[in-house]
């Protein structure tokens, strides 16, 4: 075999892929985002053909036959080899052309011999080929028309030459079809060096650069597989892989795009990454999870608990923790939010012009997660402590499992401090937890129902192109019963008292998106009546959700489309209002508050955006200043559509995670904002009248929110707070102008009142403490003083303590209350008991026991409580025994 002599950067590879299918009339399409639109079977984009499946299937709306992209995409399924291998990742590239009914194999398998041995100057005695064991056209393709030996074409099965995987056997039902690889040979000296060695051996030599996907049959019933009537074509190029062949080295993580982040990592470790050992396996994956996580967050994907947030959260953890086992002790992942932006600015500029509120959110992650590492250490502690209490030498794998996954401890930190302190853990109940959260990480992370949409939504694809929005210009108009759903199902009529979702072929209303609620209106018909509550946007279909309150309404029916005309006004004010509060927000607290989403309704708006600290009262009257002077200007609101470029151009706004088309509307108000924007607007800045801020707060780490009303609803709350100022006047008999001196001199009454209040019970206080002191049971020279003090306060009772320790040496008192429906409970130990080892903590709890709570704290005086008020007693006189067999046992209470 030749010596293979290749270089190229990623960038000019996937360039040249996409230029090349450009001139083979493909049209160049934009990247889906990492969270798929309207999509419920996925919970991240995966693959390329995932934005195309309705073309794919023949019910979309693209106008073209031939597509290119470069999909990202982010996998979770394989996530534990990532690092380990030189092929694995999370974050990753996919290059491909799609054919939708147009050309089929003969086509796509010339085009990628072309490119790879005509474009990319790959030898061709370094390929190989791959068929499904069954697809005679493809073999016959690569043997007789492009010349490849038989010695290199391979034939394969349905796990690993069939779409889906196993398809034929196991289903899920679809479109599916055989697939056709091709193999980059790195040599013999690669991998296990066996002669008889081939594509299908693990051992590393053969790079599989190109899955060529042919779906030409639809699974039905039984493993049937039917022929498709319009064939179709999707082929994956992994981006880093084919760089990794053209660059001539040994793993994805050497290409040019991770180069430079693993030298960051060199230095912020203090280490060299060698390729080899435990160290490059942790800098590998680092890089890996840093870049997937800068992604996410740049499609507006925010760390959290739930769904897309947590795969984000894990992998940020996962970092971290990584970095800690390479000896890094702060926050380090955002240093790496810049590299990462040089080197993939290029095709993603977006990331370069938020790289500061990306970087701000990993750090804030970071430390975060620092904090609860703190947690995890205490709890390990705490888990120590009752080990050692019970005899026991073993933690649990469930306990270790949560220190790992609560609080981010891996397995051999947790085994590392139990060792010192002479335990060990439960490795096989550890690995059994993380199986069972690795199972359901891979279901949640990947399709979670069918391949292709089968529900009502994909028949109504088959009959239709999608709705008409007439609503930017119209509040009613007729409209066409295109399909009612009942029930998940599709139904030719609906009677009266039925909910129904009416798909309409033109409509006024506006289905929810891009923050903006739903309109609410009427369908109606010759004395038939529907209300409609809400309207949603699935794709190029809006579904108007509501209730036929009178007569019938049939699939194919005209009805007149009639929205709520004042509630769509309140609601183009406060949209309006929103782009404005925008625009000002960044003039106030800084560029880096760009919106993180918003919730346009009727009655209020809510605002969210990037920022890492509250507003001060100072800004939000500023941010309410410079808002109402924008609407005080009454400057045109201008929507106009336009190619995208141009707009952005004209400096118009692009969101956090949305994905646009080639041609955007964009929302001008004067010269100050300009976003892309696709609700409705008001025509003049001054038709948002009065705008008021009643909240700010904190969503998520980094991500503040405002709330806003504007026009009536401002007016209306304007007028609510008048009322209740009125009757607090009332109230105190006063007028407004002296209401604020009048509520003062009050508070300096009921202040003396206090002061007079506490001075009396300090003097009963005084005069029961012979009274206690009388009572106190005296075993071994110790005064034992158990009492209950009526209307104390927690303060009270320490005071009382206090005045009862000065009487004598050796003392133990516990003294009880009821605050409020719960049992307070106050011990303290004289030092000299505290010396002999009694323990204040550990008798509270004891004794907070019998009233059904807990407590504890130092060993001289702790605080406990309880719910059972009716037990105070009791437990009073279970502390006086308690003590008493402790004093005359000489037995120490453990901490």
């Amino acid at each position: 075999m030749s010596a293979c002599k290749l270089s190229m950067k990623t960038n000019d590879i996937r360039n040249k892929f996409l230029k090349f299918f450009e001139k083979k009339s493909h049209v160049i399409w934009p990247s889906d985002s990492l969270v798929p639109q309207n999509d419920p079977t996925l919970l991240f984009t995966g693959a390329g053909m995932n934005q195309f499946k309705d073309m794919f299937l023949g019910k979309g709306n693209l106008n073209f036959k031939k597509a290119t992209t470069c999909q990202k995409c982010l996998r979770t399924g394989d996530i534990d080899n990532v690092g380990k291998t030189a092929s694995h990742h999370t974050f990753f590239e996919m290059l491909g052309n799609f054919s939708f009914g147009d050309y089929f194999k003969k086509e796509t398998i010339e085009w990628a011999w072309e490119f790879l041995v005509q474009e990319l100057k790959i030898p061709e005695e370094r390929l190989s080929v791959s068929v499904y064991k069954d697809d005679q056209e493809s073999y016959g393709i690569w043997e007789k028309h492009i010349g490849v030996p038989r010695s290199k074409i391979y034939r394969y099965g349905e796990k690993d030459n069939f779409w889906p995987a196993n398809a034929p056997l196991l289903g899920p039902n679809g479109p599916c079809g055989p697939c056709s690889e091709i193999f980059y040979d790195q040599g013999e000296k690669i991998g296990c060096g066996r002669k008889e060695c081939e594509p299908a051996c693990d051992c590393g030599r053969y790079v599989e650069i190109w899955n060529l996907v042919f779906t030409q049959y639809d699974r039905t019933e039984g493993g049937n597989l039917v022929s498709l009537p319009n064939r179709n074509v999707d082929t994956g190029m992994g981006l880093e892989r084919m760089a990794r062949v053209m660059q001539g080295v040994p793993t994805n993580f050497d290409i040019d795009i991770f180069h430079p982040i693993i030298k960051a990592l060199e230095e912020i470790t203090q280490l060299k990454y060698n390729g080899q050992g435990d160290h490059a396996v942790l800098m590998r994956r680092i890089a890996d999870h840093v870049k997937a996580c800068i992604f996410c967050i740049s499609d507006g994907v925010l760390p959290g608990n739930e769904g897309r947030g947590y795969v984000e959260r894990r992998l940020l953890r996962r970092a971290i923790r990584d970095g800690a086992q390479l000896g890094v002790k702060d926050c380090f992942l955002y240093k790496l939010v810049p590299i990462v932006s040089n080197v993939m600015q290029e095709y993603y500029p977006d990331i370069t012009q938020r790289r500061e509120n990306i970087a701000r959110i990993v750090k804030s992650e970071e430390e975060k997660f620092h904090e609860t590492l703190e947690l995890g250490t205490a709890r390990l502690k705490e888990l120590m402590e009752t080990l050692q209490k019970s005899s026991q030498r073993i933690l649990s794998g469930q306990e270790a499992f949560k220190l790992y996954d609560t609080y981010g401890f891996p397995l051999d930190m947790t085994e590392s401090i139990l060792q010192e302190k002479g335990f060990s853990v439960d490795k096989d109940g550890f690995e059994d937890e993380l199986k069972k959260q690795r199972l359901q990480a891979r279901t949640s992370s990947q399709m979670t129902g069918q391949v292709f949409d089968t529900g009502p939504l994909s028949k109504i694809k088959d009959i239709s192109k999608g709705t008409e929005f007439l609503g930017y210009t119209k509040y009613e108009c007729e409209g066409r019963v295109i399909a009612i759903i009942q029930n998940d199902h599709l139904a030719d009529v609906a009677k009266a008292g039925s909910d129904v979702t009416v798909i309409l072929d033109q409509t006024p209303f506006y289905g929810e998106s891009g923050g903006q609620i739903g309109d609410t209106g009427v369908l109606e018909a010759d004395g038939d009546r529907v209300l409609i509550t809400d309207t949603k946007k699935n794709n190029d279909f809006i579904l108007h959700a509501g209730k036929v309150v009178k007569g019938e309404l049939r699939t194919g029916s005209l009805v007149h489309a009639r929205i709520d005309v004042q509630r769509r006004d309140s609601i183009r004010r406060n949209h309006s209002a929103t782009h404005i509060l925008h625009y000002v927000l960044r003039k106030v607290v800084g560029q880096h508050a760009e919106q993180a989403g918003s919730s346009v309704a009727p009655d209020r708006l809510r605002f969210d955006f990037h920022h890492f600290s509250s507003l001060t009262k100072e800004e939000i009257m500023r941010i309410e200043d410079m808002v109402n002077e924008i609407i005080l200007e009454n400057v045109p609101v201008v929507v106009k559509e336009l190619p995208i470029q141009e707009a952005k151009n004209a400096g118009a706004m692009a969101l956090f995670g949305e994905k646009y088309g080639e041609v955007v509307r964009m929302a001008s108000i004067g010269d100050f904002s300009k976003e892309l924007c696709g609700g409705t607007h008001v025509n003049y800045s001054g038709e948002v009248g009065l705008f008021r801020i009643i909240g700010e707060s904190s969503v998520a780490a980094g991500v503040r929110r405002i709330e806003a009303v504007t026009g009536m609803a401002a007016l209306n709350r304007n007028r609510e707070k008048e009322k209740i100022i009125q009757e607090v006047c009332s109230i105190l008999n006063t007028s407004e102008d002296k209401l604020i001196a009048k509520a003062q001199e009050l508070l300096h009454e009921l202040k003396n009142l206090h002061k007079e209040v506490h001075r009396i019970k300090q003097k009963e206080i005084s005069g029961k403490i012979d009274s206690f002191l009388g009572d106190a049971r005296d075993v071994s020279g110790v005064k034992i003083i158990t009492r209950k003090l009526e209307d104390a306060t927690t303060d009270d009772l320490r005071k009382t303590i206090d005045a009862l320790m000065k009487s004598a040496k050796d003392m133990a008192i516990v003294l009880g209350t009821v605050q409020d429906g719960r049992v307070t409970i106050v011990a303290a130990l004289s030092p000299g008991l505290v010396k002999r080892g009694l323990h204040a903590g550990a008798i509270s709890k004891e004794v907070a026991k019998v009233v059904g709570g807990g407590g504890g704290g130092r060993p001289d005086m702790a605080q406990a409580g309880g719910q059972w008020v009716e037990k105070l007693d009791e437990a009073l006189g279970f502390a006086a025994e308690l003590l008493s067999k402790k004093i005359l046992d000489g037995v120490v209470l453990p901490a």
